[in-house]
């Protein structure tokens, strides 16, 4: 047991859960407070809490971990599609799904395609943001086991009962304050480790030199064409199609909010990869990878050697705030699919909203616990994990999502042909594996944009009204919302 590091983890466990009993009254006062904080979070806030959900344990321990197993080119495609991923969700998506004035991805669906559509995003949100957990709860289990001394298993279910905690009790009132908090120490702890690896290696060319003496193969090509492409495509979209990253934009004040938030965020994002660049190479240096039962761990290597236990304990602790963050987000997007878009839409419209929001606290403990079991004997390395969570939802949702944007003419018939088309392309293609690893979405994603168009085009077009909504998604801000947003 490292007792230092664990002192440290545990009071940052115990400051984020009281972060989320303070906000349990106003959390369960309405379903706008529980799964949109009431619409009314500033710029700032809004940068860090979305720069957070996105920086997940796949950005810091996922990237150095593949980065070193699979080459520096494999972090380099991770990398420039996941910096790419904000300025991409701006232009795309950021603004006009604010001003649909909606609480969820799905209830957009709704709102656009009609009842069908609604239930069958809330199917594939459920199912790729609970697959989604699993490398959290890898990567919450690794660390776990390493500090505070304690087996695998029960490292991922006492740690995934933590976070579980505080986002049901806070919501996203909770998520959103406790990720101020996560992206500040994720972006400092980076920052500190970066600096300290560049002065033990006098500069970044003799760490580049040290990383290729110790692994020849760091600098290497190791997979085929296809995955690296793949890999950028997936994370490119994923802040389109991730439900815990467009949920954020709901709880903005206004569409010009969303789309500042969008902007910052992604410098964040982008100093994030720069750092993790860094550490990889640190972590090549050590010349240990081969030795580790799972390469995830070169992370905590890294931290090891180069950090004193103290700040190794703040490291850490930063490492579990990028899991925390993400996890969070996801168990959000989860509850807010079961309770709001089919219990509530579905099964008793006359529910109050106490009572949603208590169902959304049990779908939670739920969803969480399906996580912790399959994560107790993860499938991958947790970068492709989240691969295959982001290669899922573009090839499901991504088309459906921008042409219903963007198209007046997009119907119901060619997003339910796209989603169900796209979905069932992907599952196939990662079960029968014709292909290299994580480029399924390369093949995917434009079967479903092909459907979308041509069901489109050789069925009826959307009403007027849909098509005005289509028209009020892009209509300028309001004199109000300027003045709303300044404040």
């Amino acid at each position: 047991m490292q007792v230092m590091e664990a002192v440290i983890l545990g009071v940052y466990l115990i400051l984020t859960t009281l972060i989320g009993v303070y906000f349990t009254r106003r959390a369960h006062s309405s379903e706008s407070d529980f799964w949109t904080a009431g619409k009314s979070i500033n710029t700032f806030v809004g940068a860090f809490a979305l720069f957070a959900a996105l920086a997940s344990s796949s950005s810091l321990m996922g990237a150095v971990g593949s980065g070193v197993a699979l080459g520096i080119p494999f972090l380099f495609a991770y990398g420039f599609g996941a910096v790419a991923i904000l300025p991409f969700t701006l232009f795309l998506v950021s603004g006009q799904i604010r001003r649909s004035g909606v609480n969820t991805l799905p209830e957009f669906f709704k709102q656009r395609y009609g009842n069908a559509v609604q239930l069958v995003a809330v199917a594939i949100v459920v199912i790729g943001m609970t697959f989604y957990m699993v490398p959290q709860l890898t990567a919450s289990g690794l660390i776990g086991s390493y500090v505070l001394g304690i087996d695998y298993t029960t490292a991922v279910i006492v740690l995934g009962i933590g976070f579980t905690v505080y986002a049901a009790l806070g919501g996203m009132w909770a998520i959103t304050y406790t990720d101020l908090i996560q992206g500040s120490v994720m972006l400092i702890g980076m920052l500190v480790l970066s600096i300290l690896i560049l002065f033990q290696h006098d500069g970044f060319s003799p760490l580049i030199q040290d990383a290729l003496a110790a692994s020849p193969n760091f600098g290497d090509v190791t997979q085929p064409w296809l995955s690296y492409f793949g890999l950028f495509l997936a994370f490119l979209w994923f802040g389109i199609v991730s439900p815990s990253a467009v949920m954020r934009n709901f709880a903005s004040r206004d569409a010009k909010t969303a789309r500042r938030s969008a902007m910052w965020a992604c410098l964040l994002y982008l100093l994030i990869f720069v750092f993790g660049l860094i550490v990889a190479a640190g972590g090549a240096s050590l010349g240990i990878a081969d030795t580790l039962d799972n390469q995830d761990m070169i992370f905590v290597s890294v931290i090891e050697n180069y950090m004193s236990p103290l700040l190794a304990g703040i490291m850490l602790a930063g490492l579990l705030a990028a899991i925390m963050s993400s996890a969070d987000a996801m168990l959000l997007a989860i509850s807010a699919g079961v309770a709001r878009d089919i219990y509530k839409e579905y099964l008793n419209k006359e529910a109050s909203e106490q009572t949603v929001t208590r169902i959304g606290f049990t779908v939670m403990i739920v969803a969480s616990i399906v996580g912790i079991i399959i994560a107790i004997n993860p499938p991958q390395l947790i970068a492709i994990m989240v691969g295959w969570v982001g290669g899922f939802l573009l090839s499901s949702f991504g088309f459906p999502l921008v042409l219903g944007i963007w198209w007046n003419r997009a119907n119901k018939a060619g997003a339910l042909a796209g989603m169900l088309g796209g979905a069932l392309t992907f599952l196939i293609l990662v079960i029968t594996k014709p292909f290299a690893l994580v480029s399924e979405p390369i093949i995917a994603s434009p079967i479903s944009l092909i459907l979308v168009i041509l069901v489109s085009l050789m069925t009826a077009p959307p009403s007027a009204k849909t098509q005005e909504q289509v028209n009020r998604y892009h209509a300028e801000p309001t004199d109000a919302d300027t003045k709303k947003s300044a404040g």
